[in-house]
């Protein structure tokens, strides 16, 4: 099951076409989900939980919580739409597309992708561009 959750204005223009996404990349990755929970907030929503869980005091993008056992994935992912904003803007994409990026990072570090190391960062980033590309092509919606 995936859910959506909303703490601030922003809402996905279609849930149900990231879910059946969110779905495609999990099976081709021989995974399952449990439960996924994505909660749409603001940078202050999301500070907040990195200082109390985290112990961290900066802003980012995207924290991940991950209950996840064996192939079944089961994780709750918190986006801060603000800061999405200004990383499209930073990075010159368009907001839909770095969010989405964002999602898929999330998504496959739940699978058990590490960014740690160079290596990892370069997996992780080809990975990404495969199911993105494979939502651009609409070969999964």
């Amino acid at each position: 099951m995936i859910n959506y959750y909303y703490e601030t204005k922003f809402h996905l223009y279609n849930e149900f076409y990231f879910s059946k996404w969110i779905f495609f990349v999990v099976s081709k990755e021989n995974k399952f989900i449990k439960e996924l929970n994505f909660i749409f907030c603001d940078d202050q929503y999301l500070i907040n939980i990195n200082n109390k869980y985290l112990n961290k005091n900066y802003y980012t993008d995207v924290i991940t919580f991950d209950n996840s056992e064996d192939k079944n994935l089961d994780g709750d992912i918190f986006i801060s739409i603000k800061r999405i904003k200004y990383n499209s803007l930073k990075f010159k994409k368009l907001f839909y597309d770095e969010l989405k990026r964002v999602i898929i990072h999330a998504v496959l570090h739940l699978i058990g992708y590490k960014d740690k190391k160079e290596t990892e960062k370069y997996i992780m980033s080809k990975k990404e561009d495969i199911y993105l590309f494979f939502l651009k092509k609409k070969y999964v919606c």
